[in-house]
């Protein structure tokens, strides 16, 4: 009799975040560094770990990697992800497994002087405790959610701003 409760409890759990980012800077130094995961804890506040769960550089298809989360709430999110879909400047997927169940995929839109992110997020918790409380904290959740992402964004636009300042000192050069 458990499982058309927990049933019920994943569907009135689900979360589906769909977030748009305007950065001014080419595609390809945007994708480059995105794709460079070992730096994302330098630019993106609330991730405090990332891992490979096997061997690789950078990000590519059938890789799985660890992620913990912290964000302004007493709690910490462990994440594993596979690359399930990985088509070069444009297009990341990935299932999402452990504190989350769900998937994640990633455009990558240019335009002639920025390039357009659009991240697509569809997951609900496996903690017990929070799907039990998702009735009455489920904004709590999206609030500490979107602090986190806005984070990243503004910490990923500097790491971006650096880099395109050194790329065009050394053009000038």
């Amino acid at each position: 009799m458990i499982l058309p409760f927990d049933d019920f409890l994943n569907k009135k759990n689900l979360y589906r975040f769909n977030s748009s980012f305007n950065i001014d800077a080419p595609l390809e130094l945007i994708w480059n560094e995105l794709i460079n995961y070992k730096k994302w804890p330098d630019w993106c506040k609330g991730l405090q770990r990332i891992e490979p769960l096997d061997q690789f550089d950078h990000l590519q298809k059938g890789n799985n990697i660890r992620s913990v989360w912290k964000g302004a709430l007493p709690y910490t999110i462990v994440v594993d992800a596979v690359v399930r879909d990985f088509i070069q400047y444009s297009f990341l997927s990935f299932a999402v497994t452990g504190d989350l169940y769900g998937e994640g995929r990633c455009y990558f839109l240019p335009s002639r002087d920025n390039t357009i992110i659009n991240f697509i997020w569809n997951v609900s918790p496996t903690k017990l405790w929070m799907k039990m409380s998702s009735p009455f904290a489920r904004s709590v959740f999206i609030e500490n959610h979107d602090q986190i992402v806005e984070q990243a964004v503004t910490g990923f636009t500097r790491r971006i701003e650096q880099k395109l300042g050194f790329f065009m000192l050394n053009n000038l050069l």
